[in-house]
């Protein structure tokens, strides 16, 4: 009888082990189906959002060519203006060096007419 006992405790067993068996593949079968149709939505979204991604790359490097463009006139103005502001301080010191002194001698010679002159003034009221 202890024999007996004992096998329809393993059959019990076994049974509850079917049947847990059972239920994990049922939910196995269920994740499986799930997984297969989250996989399906995310297929019909990759297409979709690939499209546009190649559409805002294709713009980031069309921006980038732009500012690299911008760049390089900026670069070019910059070197004009160095350029032109060379030209013109070389122009100040011409002028410095070719006007400076004879309006110096200038305002020197004025200067004097003037003194001459007051005195010319000044000697003839007397």
């Amino acid at each position: 009888m202890l024999v007996e006992i004992s096998v329809v405790v393993i059959a019990v067993f076994i049974v509850i082990f079917v049947i847990g068996l059972l239920i994990a593949l049922v939910q196995i079968r269920r994740t499986a189906r799930e997984a297969e149709k989250l996989m399906e939505v995310t297929r019909q979204q990759i297409v979709p959002i690939s499209h546009d991604l190649t559409i805002v790359v294709n713009d980031v490097k069309r921006i980038v060519q732009s500012v690299q463009k911008q760049v390089g006139m900026v670069e070019q103005g910059v070197g004009n203006i160095k350029e032109t502001v060379a030209r013109i301080t070389q122009i100040e010191r011409t002028l410095n060096e070719r006007v400076s002194q004879p309006f110096v001698e200038f305002a020197t010679l004025l200067s004097a007419v003037s003194r001459a002159l007051r005195t010319f003034f000044e000697f003839m009221r007397k």
